[in-house]
């Protein structure tokens, strides 16, 4: 079945007396492949139908687990049995090593084929017959390569969005995630990732690129912006910004990349992308799911002949460590393009779980209107959950104020979280609290206006006081209280890392160092040291790690007791 054209479709017709060849029941074969292939092509799709799991074995071994998948051709993909293969067996690996980075590498299947059971024919007399087989014996190819694939149409997030290199070098990549596509008059969504490809590296962005026929915030730009952070290898980080297309009839929303706008500092170099491009998304009327629907079959006819040659299946990408000539397995990522196949009975369980989800939610919500009604508070559609905070700050005035004098507390987190919160303020006295304006009331020891700035993006406020009337009074009591009607998303462990100081290091045996693990948002965390077993040498409380006798590449972790799953690693290389 190295066959890869699907047409045309001729099959035998049979008569009696009819004289067979060999190139009739090659036809046989041939026709009834193809149909199964087109049939697996356009009704299946393209990846693993199941397992294909890739495991490490050792530190320069890898084993691939039993499975199926369909490769681009609609040919059957089979690993009947799990086999362990050294990393440096496999083709491309030394190709990767000489002329790559070296420092990960894509496993990838392919359909294969061999001959079986050499055989003589009888009717070729004398001449000798090199190919020739009585069986032909279906297998697969692994190989590994550290190129992306290169058609991306047939993926899950192919179908809605695409995904365009804004800057690539030997340490960070930058990728812009848009549409295919946008609703006239509509939002859109862009992300633009930041990724670390090789060893840990402070780095910092600032991107800015001009919008045509939409706008970001009201403005027909955004700005994308990192300062200074820390990525760990194989890091991303992202940041989203939302879209608001213009109503038009026809046309295309255009985002325009250009160098000079785009500044990348390494270190000390400071770095531009080598060309302009501009990012086209066309306007449409339809809505996503119509829209993604239309340009599926308008064009899956042609991306499938168009496409329809050798491409393996990205099983799995592969994390290394490059030391001198040698390498180390870090860790594996399975299927990282999501080349996966749902099969019916699976997305059944999936729509199952949806509406159990749905359900769930259905009776929680009603559990909660019976709970406002039989309160008898306002209508559950209103009546939403709010989480507050309270307190009371003394800021001092001196000797006494002015009329007019304006005088400020200091910072106040309300521990809320971060986002909009409510905030109301009063005056304290003794057992009496004032609100609203402070020349009403007589008894008033001090009459003020009260005010509040609040910090989105710290989860903090600050409270500003103005005398309307002089006091002697060398304090005023302000009572505070704050309410959110949300609840942010949780990213509190997306927030919180840790990393290891330095990166990199070369020992001689028996040498000591000191290694630090600095911890980002954890300011009170505990920080307990591993080494992998006894030969890995001893590391102590303070991170002071001292090398064993025998060279070697050694692993040491550093972990939070408060929060086992925040980690890092640091591979020290062992020398005489």
């Amino acid at each position: 079945m190295n066959n890869l054209k699907y047409f045309p479709f001729e099959r035998n017709r049979y008569y009696y007396g009819k004289l067979l060849t060999e190139q009739d029941f090659i036809q046989e074969q041939q026709y009834f492949n193809d149909k199964r292939r087109l049939h697996n092509r356009f009704l299946h799709g393209v990846g693993i139908a199941a397992g294909l799991r890739v495991v490490m074995v050792d530190e320069k071994s890898i084993s691939v687990e039993d499975g199926v998948a369909f490769d681009f051709s609609g040919r059957e993909i089979l690993v009947d049995i799990p086999s362990v293969y050294r990393l440096s067996t496999i083709d491309g690996f030394d190709a990767i090593m000489e002329n790559g980075r070296g420092d990960f590498a894509y496993l990838c299947i392919a359909y294969d084929e061999q001959g079986e059971f050499p055989s003589h024919n009888i009717a070729s007399g004398e001449i000798k017959q090199e190919d020739t087989f009585d069986k032909t014996r279906e297998k697969y190819h692994l190989y590994l390569t550290d190129k992306e694939p290169e058609n991306s149409d047939m993926t899950l997030e192919g179908l809605f969005e695409k995904k365009e290199i804004i800057y690539e070098d030997y340490q960070i990549r930058i990728i812009q995630i848009f549409p295919l596509s946008v609703t006239s008059g509509g939002v859109m969504e862009t992300t633009i990732e930041l990724e670390n490809i090789s060893n840990a590296a402070q780095v910092s962005v600032d991107i800015q690129e001009d919008i045509s026929k939409a706008f970001c915030g009201g403005k027909p730009a955004l700005n994308a912006k990192w300062d200074n952070v820390i990525l760990e290898r194989g890091e991303k980080q992202s940041k989203t910004f939302v879209l608001e297309a213009m109503e038009l009839e026809y046309g295309s929303v255009n985002i325009h990349i250009v160098p000079e706008n785009i500044k990348i500092q390494e270190g000390r170099e400071v770095l531009h992308p080598q060309s302009k491009k501009i990012i086209d998304i066309p306007l449409t009327h339809l809505d996503n799911i119509q829209a993604m629907k239309e340009r599926y079959f308008e064009s899956v006819m042609e991306k499938t002949v168009r496409n329809n040659y050798p491409q393996g299946i990205y099983l799995a990408k592969i994390s290394l460590i490059k030391i001198d000539s040698s390498y180390m397995i870090e860790k594996i990522t399975q299927v990282p393009f999501n080349q996966y196949l749902y099969s019916t009975f699976l997305l059944m369980g999936i729509t199952g779980g949806m509406q159990q989800e749905i359900k769930a939610l259905k009776n929680n919500y009603k559990m909660l209107e019976h709970e406002n009604k039989a309160d008898d508070k306002a209508p559950a559609k209103n009546n939403i959950s709010l989480r507050k905070a309270h307190g009371v700050v003394q800021i001092p005035l001196g000797i006494g104020g002015k009329r007019e004098q304006s005088f400020f507390s200091h910072e106040i987190i309300h521990g809320l979280g971060i986002g909009p919160v409510n905030i109301e303020l009063s005056i304290q006295q003794d057992d009496l609290m004032y609100f609203g304006s402070g020349e009403i009331f007589n008894d008033m020891e001090v009459c003020a206006e009260l005010a509040a700035r609040l910090d989105t993006s710290k989860g903090s406020f600050v409270i500003g006081v103005r005398l309307t009337e002089p006091t002697s009074r060398q304090f005023i009591n302000v009572c505070w209280r704050a309410e959110a009607d949300f609840m942010p998303e949780d990213d509190e462990s997306e927030n919180k890392y840790m990393y290891i100081v330095p990166n990199k290091l070369e020992l001689k045996v028996r040498e000591s160092y000191y290694l630090k693990a600095v911890c980002e948002n954890m300011p009170y965390a505990t920080i307990i040291w591993h080494v992998k077993d006894e030969q890995s040498g001893s590391i102590a409380s303070d991170g002071t790690y001292t090398a064993p006798n025998i060279p070697g590449v050694y692993e040491v972790t550093a972990q939070c007791q408060e929060a086992p799953e925040i980690k890092a690693s640091i591979f020290i290389v062992v020398r005489e």
